[in-house]
């Protein structure tokens, strides 16, 4: 009786945590782009100056959105301080395209989405839903050619 609890245990435990889990389908980076910008609130172009949980971002250029300060804070929780699986933070320091959603808990906050474009202009780090036989500079060029659009895109508006 006693084996069988644990199987049951164990069974709900694996059937809950993939209910949680961050699922985010295979992509080309400029179908994993467009996606990010439509479901984004800003889109900056930043320089990583502290990484960790709470990470922060100095705003080197606006893209899409308002800023509201030129240090971001960023974080992995949502407004109700519940960590979010999807959420992910930078693991090194560095100039990235950022894709951001505004969580408000009494201030300002970002986050991002491992599921988004987000990532270091040198492409040190992929997203990680990047399916592609493109090497990394062409990757960079990619990159390059899309911050170039959403510059014309800026400056129409």
């Amino acid at each position: 009786m006693k084996r069988i609890s644990i199987f049951i245990t164990l069974l709900l435990f694996i059937s809950t945590s993939r209910l949680f889990a961050c699922d985010c389908g295979e992509s080309d980076l400029k179908k994993i782009d467009e996606r990010s910008y439509k479901y984004s609130d800003l889109i900056i172009i930043g320089d990583v100056v502290k990484t960790g949980e709470n990470y922060k971002i100095k705003v080197i250029e606006v893209l899409k959105g308002e800023e509201k300060d030129k240090i971001i804070r960023g974080t992995v929780t949502d407004e109700r301080g519940y960590t979010n699986s999807c959420f992910t933070i930078p693991r090194e320091k560095g100039r990235y395209i950022f894709y951001l959603n505004e969580i408000k808990k009494g201030k300002y906050f970002y986050s991002y989405s491992s599921c988004s474009g987000s990532r270091p202009l040198n492409m040190s780090v992929y997203p990680i839903s990047l399916k592609t036989k493109m090497d990394k500079s062409e990757l960079i060029s990619e990159t390059n050619n899309w911050i170039e659009i959403l510059r014309e895109n800026r400056n129409k508006l």
